[in-house]
């Protein structure tokens, strides 16, 4: 699914919705509770089972985590609420580990990385619930062909052991 395609479906969800987690902030939709949505909503939704809703304290909306099975994971903050620390709240106080799948899998997309620390942002918060970027290699290829500041000094080998 689209990262706008995600946003939009969040953005038409209304609270509650779906099954309201141990944090008090986060709701997890299963495909039961897709009977809810829109046909084309669904349709997106076809081959899932579940995703998570961020919230606001449980208020507002704030993005979502979609679940690819254990093949990998989608996330998405708005981009009002990014760098308010919604995402490293799921991440620190267990609930995301407790959903993802045995065996959970996750790659980062390349181009949504801004900077090296953004990188090393996003890796900080995968160790939190024990996983890695399965594409490692590609990322410092994308870091590298960038020279976002900061990569230059690792060689290929020396990143993919020291974020792997």
């Amino acid at each position: 699914m689209t990262e706008s395609a995600f946003e939009n479906l969040l953005r038409s969800i209304h609270l509650p919705f779906g099954e309201l987690l141990p944090d008090g902030s986060t709701y997890r939709v299963t495909a039961n509770d897709f009977i809810h949505l829109t046909d084309k909503q669904r349709n997106d939704l076809v081959t899932l089972d579940k995703f998570l809703i961020v919230t606001d304290k449980g208020t507002k909306i704030v993005g979502g985590v979609l679940f690819y099975g254990d093949y990998d994971i989608q996330i998405t903050i708005f981009p009002e609420y990014r760098n308010r620390h919604f995402m490293s709240r799921i991440h620190k106080n267990g609930i995301l580990k407790a959903e993802c799948y045995p065996n959970q899998r996750v790659t980062l997309v390349p181009n949504a990385i801004d900077s090296f620390d953004d990188f090393k942002k996003k890796h900080y918060l995968l160790s939190c619930i024990q996983l890695r970027a399965a594409n490692i290699e590609e990322v410092f290829k994308h870091l590298s062909f960038w020279k976002y500041p900061g990569i230059e000094k690792y060689t290929k080998e020396s990143f993919i052991a020291e974020f792997s």
